[in-house]
């Protein structure tokens, strides 16, 4: 189902929002049921979206004149608008015809928006005497990430609250492996069920080369969720 405009949501303009030409775009139709991932091209207020056409043999005589809900980043908003693909035009290069939104939903990235993810973590004591107690290094399973840290879970505490810690994630950003030490502070503990302990670790003084890593890493992740990358 197509969503509409709700008063809850936070509204701007396309134009208010200026997203970034060459940004990636996900274009859903729902009758026929349809996804595409294409690039903002341009748009003038008023006027029209261009979005890039498909690559290869896409029937189009279905589509054209058909509604469509289109969804891309401005800055750090994930944006959301309802239109109609006018035409799909194949020269003087492949594209296609959008009609202009009246309005267009948004909604900020949160500092602490945790992602999911499915990542092993070493986790460490910083403490020598408390890690070779604790039976560390251990891994562990990462469910999530945002900015400031993870929710990693184990069989069993991994310490007490306000505990330090050395976690070495590692990870791909643009195809490329990386390999990161990160201090952290063990925030939280939860028994979600037998034998599975959450913990809430919280990133402490990262180095600005590590922390434009997790950067990346967070919206290269948030992008896959919203379907503008593939899965790595």
């Amino acid at each position: 189902m197509i969503p509409t405009i709700s008063a809850r949501q936070n509204v701007k303009t396309l134009k208010e929002l200026m997203p970034t030409v060459g940004e990636f775009i996900s274009i859903q139709f729902q009758v026929p049921r349809k996804r595409f991932k294409l690039k903002l091209l341009g748009f003038q207020e008023n006027g029209g979206v261009i979005v890039s056409a498909p690559k290869g043999n896409v029937n189009t005589l279905n589509l054209e004149g058909a509604r469509l809900t289109a969804t891309l980043m401005a800055g750090n908003r994930r944006c959301a608008f309802v239109s109609r693909l006018l035409k799909a035009h194949p020269s003087p290069y492949p594209h296609w015809h959008l009609a202009y939104p009246e309005t267009v939903e948004y909604q900020s990235i949160r500092k602490h928006q945790r992602i999911p993810v499915n990542l092993a973590v070493s986790v460490d004591h910083q403490d020598e005497i408390k890690s070779a107690n604790l039976g560390m290094p251990r891994i562990v399973h990462c469910l999530n990430i945002s900015l400031n840290g993870v929710s990693v879970d184990a069989p069993s505490a991994l310490g007490q609250i306000g505990d330090q810690y050395f976690l070495t994630l590692r990870f791909q950003v643009g195809g490329l492996d990386q390999v990161i030490l990160l201090p952290a502070i063990l925030r939280n503990i939860e028994n979600i069920e037998p034998d599975v302990m959450l913990h809430g670790m919280e990133f402490d003084a990262l180095e600005e080369d590590t922390r434009l890593l997790i950067t990346a890493f967070f919206y290269q992740q948030y992008l896959t969720e919203l379907g503008y990358l593939d899965d790595e």
